[in-house]
Formats: structure tokens, sequence, C-alpha cells
């Protein structure tokens, strides 16, 4: 008998089944990646590495496949799905090339929607809702790039902005800082202006801290090309050698630390009691005169109390802050003294990196003086400066600035003022010795500098100018004070003016001598004299020449001065010039001057046919006023004797004024003008 329950269950196990079956050979299909019954009708074996490539194909697609672009950094998010587009075959459809076939037309539809649906999935939900209705992936693609790549444009001005302002600091890691500067570089790159290599890894160097200044300075002297790699990986190196330094440095700090404290532990620990079962014998006193010292073999006094014992020198250095005893012998009769180096005799101060003590010979200078005992300091000629004193000192530097020296050793025998350079590193300063000078600075900020003078590098003070009076022990009233007060003008000069009563009488020493002058003016055999008189009024004859100060700039950027000086008189006019072009444009001022206070006309104009002077303008200048231009021969610089006499005795004097004051030489236009002056 049949269930007519299993009857009508029947149809509907029949399509289970059946559905089953399909669903099972789909899968078969589709596990294996193709229909694999239509592809290979025979029991062959499929070719695996086929369908290998394609997975692999597919999963660097997937890798490659951009981030969702929000509306930021619109040029990376563009590279990104170039790229991705460019994997998946479908970048031809951004950019086509027409004219194309009837069956290429089917293909580029297929593929035309293809990317533009990758391109609407890898943009935000605001933005996809805003560009869904496009049906070309070329239209999308362009909106995009010229809505977002010309808003980014307006970003060119800040970046730029953020390179140059870029600095390093020195508490941060160097090589971190110069790959973010590269990061900056790289979006000025896509921007669309990318830096030459060169460019950037000078940038590199120029944004160095302050303290890399010396390994900056290294690389600038080289004269090969270094790339950005071979800069990185040297500031590597460079970083970690210093870093190494710091931790060494550390570890003596502590070590020395450590020592002192177990030192000190051990001399303020009590001292353990002796005990002994012998009783001291008592000892008859002994006679100093009989006896003799066993470290410095002089009679009177035991081993014990000899001043010469090495134990003595810590006493010794209580009385000399921060001085390096010397170990000098004992047969030489110096004994054990502080070392200071000097030769020469100057009022001004000279770093000497051999000194381990600051000196000064002039008590004035000192702000605040307490006198010492019985001392002295070692010289390096062996002989030994007596000290009376030690104080403080205010070193005023031409830049303004002020180096406060203490415990400056007073010798009043010494011949120069030496300052140390070892005590000045321990007081923060730097001292930098380069291309004949020396800069001090402290703390990256600029303090002052000196120059190289006799082996010596002399500091530009504004004191030395003012203690010439002071160091020599002269009167108000000497020669030698009128002579420096006169720009170091010649001493017959100064007894013609005491003659007349212009300054107070004065003795003045025959053959006498100027240190300053000495070393500023050094003498040449005049050339000879000419033999016959030439009677010439004012205006007659007029001697010029135009001269440089060693390509030095004065404040106001005048690098030549220009001179015109009357043969009768020889009275000199000087004009300072930034170039030899504004040579004729004085020429009009003087001209014009001197014709109208002396009511006379110049008639010829000696030069020695410079470049200034032999110009188109200048020739038709002296034609209109019918002054005569006359030249000298090339190259004989004794032909126009008048002019080049002046120049060296203007070079001279502002040489010798600078030189007594301190003065850099960028101060020699000013000077000159004086000079001018004081010799007529």
């Amino acid at each position: 008998m049949r269930n007519p329950v299993l009857v009508s269950m029947l149809p509907v196990y029949l399509c289970y089944m059946l559905a089953s079956f399909f669903i099972y050979e789909f899968f078969l299909q589709t596990k294996s990646g193709m229909y694999i019954r239509h592809l290979f009708p025979t029991f062959q074996k499929p070719d695996c590495a086929y369908f290998c490539d394609l997975a692999m194909a597919n999963n660097a697609s997937d890798a490659m496949k951009p981030e969702r672009f929000g509306g930021e950094n619109f040029r990376r998010w563009q590279t990104r799905a170039k790229f991705w587009l460019m994997s998946l075959g479908l970048w031809w459809v951004i950019y086509p090339v027409f004219p194309i076939t009837e069956e290429q037309t089917m293909q580029f539809e297929n593929a035309n929607n293809t990317a533009l649906g990758c391109i609407l999935t890898i943009l935000a939900d605001q933005l996809y809702d805003v560009y869904m209705n496009y049906s070309s992936a070329t239209m999308l693609w362009e909106d995009l790039e010229q809505k977002y790549a010309e808003a980014e444009a307006g970003r060119w001005l800040y970046v730029c902005e953020k390179f140059f302002d870029f600095s390093m600091d020195s508490a941060k890691s160097i090589v971190t800082q110069a790959h973010d500067l590269q990061l900056l570089v790289g979006e000025i790159a896509h921007l669309g202006c990318a830096l030459p290599p060169k460019f950037v890894a000078a940038a590199i160097v120029a944004k160095l801290p302050a303290e890399w200044r010396d390994f900056a300075t290294a690389l600038k002297h080289k004269r090969e090309e270094i790339s950005i790699e071979d800069l990185i990986a040297a500031l590597d190196v460079e970083e970690k050698a210093r870093a190494k330094d710091v931790q060494v440095k550390n570890v003596q700090n502590s070590a020395n630390f450590v020592q002192n404290k177990k030192q000190f532990n051990k001399k303020k620990g009590p001292k353990a009691n002796k005990v002994t079962s012998f009783k001291k014998k008592k000892t008859e006193k002994k006679d100093l005169k009989n006896l003799t010292c066993f470290v410095c073999g002089n009679p009177g006094h035991f081993a014990k109390d000899c001043p010469d014992r090495k134990d003595r020198t810590t006493e010794l250095s209580k009385k000399f802050t921060n001085v390096t005893i010397g170990e000098a012998s004992t047969s030489g009769g110096y004994g054990k003294s502080p070392i200071v180096y000097s030769a020469f005799q100057s009022i001004d101060w000279w770093v000497d990196t051999g000194a381990n003590v600051h000196v000064c010979s002039d008590a004035s200078l000192f702000s605040s003086y307490q006198a010492a005992g019985t001392s002295s300091v070692l010289m390096g000629n062996g002989t030994r400066a007596s000290v009376l004193g030690v104080g403080t000192v205010d070193l005023k530097l031409t830049s303004g600035k002020t180096i406060q020296l203490k415990n400056v050793q007073h010798a009043p025998v010494i011949n120069k003022n030496l300052l140390s350079g070892s005590l000045l590193c321990r007081s923060g300063y730097k001292l930098v010795f380069e291309s004949n000078k020396v800069v001090v600075s402290k703390f990256g900020a600029f303090i002052g500098k000196g120059y190289d003078s006799g082996g010596l590098f002399r500091l530009s003070t504004m004191d030395s100018c003012y203690s010439l009076n002071i160091t020599t022990g002269l009167n108000k009233n000497s020669a030698d004070v009128w002579h420096s007060r006169f720009c170091h003008v010649g001493f017959d000069t100064i007894a013609r003016m005491s003659r007349s009563e212009l300054i107070p009488k004065c003795d003045i020493v025959k053959n006498s001598k100027c240190q300053t002058c000495v070393q500023a003016k050094q003498p040449r055999k005049p050339f000879k004299a000419l033999e016959f008189e030439k009677n010439l009024a004012p205006l007659d004859l007029i001697h010029s020449d135009l001269c440089e100060m060693n390509g030095v700039l004065t404040k106001g950027g005048k690098k030549y001065f220009l001179t015109f000086i009357d043969d009768a008189t020889r009275y000199c006019y000087v004009y300072l010039l930034k170039s030899k072009d504004e040579a004729l444009n004085y020429f009009r001022i003087y001209k014009a001057e001197v014709e109208n206070q002396l009511e006379k006309k110049i008639k010829r104009l000696r030069d020695d046919r410079g470049g200034e002077y032999i110009s188109n303008d200048f020739s038709n200048f002296c034609s209109e006023h019918g002054v005569i231009h006359e030249f000298t021969p090339p190259y004989s610089p004794q032909s126009n004797g008048v002019a080049e006499r002046k120049n060296r005795s203007l070079t001279d004097l502002v040489n010798a004024l600078l030189e007594s004051a301190g003065m850099p030489k960028m101060w020699w236009g000013g000077s000159n003008l004086d000079c001018k002056f004081c010799a007529q």
C-alpha cells in the first residue's frame, strides 16, 4: 500500500538531487579556474603553469590596489592608481589611440566599463556619489586631475617655505632629519620641480646645526662631488662616533666622581689604632746644620719639610688658580713655576695656546685686583717673571662684546699681554683658527676675532688704542702720544707743529722710532728725484691715481680710493669709490670745487693710464673743458711718483692707525679720510 506522503515528497527529492549535482559540477569547474572538460576533451594533463601565472598576476594587482581617495595627496593616489590600472591592462583606456576598428570598439567599451568601475571603486563614498554618473573613464580621470591637481598647485609656495625654513636640531638624530629633508625634496618634485642631487646634498650640509660646523667645513673643502647616499652614510658614521665619545666622556666623569668620593671618605674616616708591644725609645734632637735634605741636597731641613717635594706642588697650585705646573729641572735654577710663552713686546692681547694662565703687564687694566706674595711665572725663554698680584680684566672687543678674564697674573716685566687659549675653552668659549685669523664664539654666538701678526694671533680689542699712554709710561704731552693722536705721522711733522704752537711743546728724541710704524710701514728705496726745478702755479698740473686696499670692502661697500694732488701745493683730495667707473663723476666734483675756490682752471691731468681714465667719456670730458690729459708709460709707477707716493703714505698711515687701535681692515675708509687731513 502506497504512502501518500512519500509520493508527494518524491518530486521535491528529485529536484534537490538534480540541483546538488549541477552545483557540484560547477564547483569542480570553477576550482580549476576554467571549464576543464571544454578545454581538455581528452585525458591529457592540463598546463598548471598557466594557472599559476594567472593567480600571481591577480595577487600582484590586489597588492597594488591603492587606498580610497578622499581629497588629499592626489599626486600620490594618482600614481598608485596608474600602476594599478597598468597591472590590470586597462591603462590604454584612459588615453586611447584613435581611430580603432569595429572589433576593437567592442573591446574598448568593455574595458572602459571595467576601468570606470575600478576608478570609482577606489574613490571615497562622498566622491563616489559625485562621479557615479560618469560613463567614460577618460573623462572621469581628467576631471579628477583638473580639480585636485590644480588645488595642490597652491601648496607649492607652502612647501618651498617649509624647505627654506627647515633647520636641524643637534638634540635629534641628524640622519633622521636628513631623511625628513629628502621627503620635502620629493614633495617638491611631485609638484613639478625636481631639484638636482648636488643641490640637495649642499642643502643638507648647509642646514647642519652649529655643533657640526667643523664637519660641514671639512666637507666644503673637498673638491670631489659627494652624492646624497655618501653624505647620509658619512653623517651616520659621524653621528655614531660622536655618540660614542659622549658615552666615554660620561663614563670617565662618573669614574672620576666615584674615585674622588672614595678618596674623600678615606681621608675623613678615622685612622686605625696601631697596637704594638714595643716601647718607644726617646730620640735625641739632631743638629739641622749638619744634615742635608735627601730631595734637594741643601742643608738645614729634613726631606719631609723640603719645599721642592712633589707633594708641595698642591700648595703652589692654590696660589695660582687654573695654572699647570711645568716640570722644569732644578739644576737650571728655575725651580717649578707656571709656564708662559712670550717673546715680543706689545700693548695688545695675544692668543697663546701654549700658555696655561692669563698674564697682563699693566695694572690699570684690572677691574679688580689683589696683591699676591712672592711668586713667579716661567717664560718661554727660560727666565722667570715676578707676579705682583692677581685680578680680573674686562677685555672689550671691537664687536662690542666683553670677555671677563679671571685669575689674571700681573707680571710688569712681561712684554705681551697673553690670553690663554686653554682657559678660554674651559670657560665655554670656542676658538677657530682659519684663513689667517682666529674667531672667538660662545654657544654659537660671535664674540670677536683677531688676526695673525708675528706668529701669534692678536685680538681686535677696543682698549689697545687707549692703553698706549699707560704701558709706555709717558705723560700726555709726550711726542709719542701726539704721534699716535695724529695717525702716526712723521716725527718731523710733530716737531714742526710743536714749533708752530699748534700742539704743546714736547721733547723729540733724535732718530726715535715707533714700533707700530716699523711694523706697518715697510720702507723701500725711493726713486731718484728730478734734478731741475719746476715753477708751476696751482692747478697747472694735477696728479691722480686709484688705489685698492687689498680687496677689503668698507662698511659702506667702498673698495677703492681716488686721489687728486696739486703739483704746486701738494694739496690732496681723497674720494672713496665702489667701482672704477665712478672716477669720472668724482673728477667732475673735484674740478668744480677747486676751480670755484681758486678762480683758476685745471690745465693738465696726469695719471697712470688706468682703465678708469682712458674711457671715451673721460676723454670727451677733458676735451670739452680744455684739460690736457697726460698718460705715463705702461708699467712705470715711478713716472707717476707723486700720486704713488701719496698712496703709499695714506696706506701706511691707515695700516698704522688700524694696527694700533686693533680695528679690523673694514674701517680703512674713514681712517683714510682722517689720515688725509692729518698728512696735509
